[in-house]
């Protein structure tokens, strides 16, 4: 029984992070230019950054959102000229998409900022191990697999 009643609090924690980290994501910031983003944004814009050249059913993929509100969000990042798409030369049905300079900027920009954000939240987890860590994540796994398998009808 104790296990299961620490498994609820865990979940209910998860659950109160995940309020939190929403309510985070939905104040615009600036990350090196002068334009308000929101972390959606951002984050659309590393996965692009990460990726070199991508296209929107790869973003689709990494962030489990429709191809369509993919497409949305990449025409605003290209409307604030942020990033642009082109025809693949080698298939030409497939558009990719990459970063401008100004997008490169605020890719940068977000890492460093990453950076340093994990920098003092490990500060402020000194009494946790390397390997706490990795249950942690891989208890996270299990539960986003599950996750993953509702949202996609499989469960």
């Amino acid at each position: 029984m104790e296990k299961e009643k620490v498994f609820y609090e865990l979940m209910e924690t998860l659950y109160e992070t995940s309020r939190l980290i929403s309510s985070y994501e939905n104040i615009p910031r600036k990350y090196g230019t002068d334009d308000e983003l929101y972390m959606i944004e951002v984050h659309t814009l590393n996965l692009i950054g990460d990726q070199i050249k991508t296209n929107t059913s790869e973003i689709a993929e990494l962030t489990n959102r429709t191809k369509s509100a993919v497409s949305q969000m990449v025409d605003k990042l290209i409307k604030k000229d942020l990033a642009f798409k082109y025809r693949n030369p080698n298939n030409y049905r497939e558009l990719t998409i990459e970063l401008t300079p100004k997008g490169k900027l605020v890719y940068e920009y977000h890492k460093k900022l990453d950076q340093e954000e994990y920098g003092n939240h490990l500060q402020n987890l000194e009494q946790f191990t390397t390997e706490d860590f990795q249950k942690y994540i891989t208890i996270l796994n299990v539960i986003n697999r599950r996750t993953r398998n509702v949202l996609n009808g499989k469960e």
